[in-house]
Order: C-alpha cells, then structure tokens, then sequence
C-alpha cells in the first residue's frame, strides 16, 4: 500500500515513515511538509493513503486536502495530539489517529482503509530489486540512485529523467531512508559496495 506523509515536524515525520516502511510493511513513496506538495507527490506516486500530522496544521491546509480528495482517489488520516480529538471530531476525514496510538492500532486502520479506496486508474506495481542487506527499491528509485551515485544534482537527474525536481528530492528521500543513509555520498558508497552501481563520477 502506497502511503504520502505531510509532516511539519521533521522528526516525527521521519519516525512515522520508518515506522511504517519497515515495520509496517507499507510503501511510503512521500513525505512533505506541506499540503500542496503532498498533493503534488500522492498524484505523481499513486498514493493510496495520505497521513497527515495535525501539528501547525492550518485549517485553510486541511480544507485544501479535504477538497484535493473528490478528485483523488485517495484516503486521508489525521494524527491528532490528544488535547485536539475534540476540536477534529467533526473534520470529514477518513480517520482520526491519536498520537498516542499504539503502531498496531495505525496499522489496523491503514490496512482497513487501504481495502476500501479505489483506484480509478490501473497501477503497474514496480518491481523491487535487493541488495541482500533487508533493503529494496523499486526500479525507478534504483534509477535515480545510480544517477545519484553519478554526483548528479536533483535537477540535472530531473532533466534526464523528466520527472518534477520535487519530485526527484522525493525519491532521493526515500532512497536514503530505505538504504540507511544520511547523505548523497552514503548512497553511492552503498550502491558501490554492493556491487550494483558504476564508478563514481562515470558518465
């Protein structure tokens, strides 16, 4: 199940999106700190659920996603602070999640939401390569790695791949939280080490 994450709080958005990548079993394909991007990222990645943090969300945000979504074929969950269920309770979303949730009970409510939202248009699930080291990405991400491995920008990679820059920095995201890594330079090491990945600096 393809997930979008909206996040303005960096770690807590980089805590739910390796939660729910390696634990949860999810593909979390974007995460953004704002309502428009994500909206940009769930149509260019198929997202099937959007997860959304309520924390200094602005209410013209929220209107903002809740319209997006009668021409989307997508959910959307709002993760709320306990302190703010009442203030939500009336906001027509598919679910409401309690920060204080355990990760079982998100799971739950991801798979049964996931069940029930319909995509109108056929999706051609990408296949994953391994790198024997428990990660794997998909064929386009394994793309941009090479080319990241390459020491391209994310605007030169996005000249040569014609997707959106923003688009790239998504998946450049992804990549490193799927590879472990902290930089662009980790990314080429890795992809080096194992053997998949041409010399640095090779055009």
């Amino acid at each position: 199940m393809r997930i979008a994450l909206c996040s303005k709080e960096g770690l807590f958005g980089e805590a739910l999106a390796s939660l729910l990548d390696h634990q949860g079993n999810f593909q979390v394909v974007a995460a953004e700190d704002s309502a428009r991007s994500l909206i940009n990222a769930a149509k260019d990645y198929r997202a099937q659920i959007l997860v959304v943090d309520s924390f200094e969300l602005d209410r013209n945000d929220l209107q903002f996603l809740l319209g997006a979504r009668a021409f989307g074929d997508f959910a959307i969950v709002l993760i709320v602070g306990e302190h703010e269920r009442e203030e939500f309770i009336e906001v027509p979303v598919d679910r409401l999640i309690g920060r204080g949730s355990s990760a079982t009970q998100l799971f739950e409510a991801l798979d049964d939401l996931g069940g029930k939202v319909k995509m109108t248009r056929p999706y051609i699930r990408e296949t994953r390569r391994s790198y024997g080291n428990g990660n794997d990405l998909t064929r386009r991400e394994y793309e941009v790695a090479q080319l990241v491995s390459k020491g391209m920008s994310n605007r030169k990679i996005s000249q040569v791949t014609g997707l959106r820059e923003q688009s790239i920095k998504n998946l450049v995201s992804v990549i490193m939280r799927k590879l472990h890594c902290e930089n662009r330079v980790q990314v080429a090491l890795k992809l080096t080490r194992v053997g998949v990945s041409e010399e640095i600096g090779e055009e």
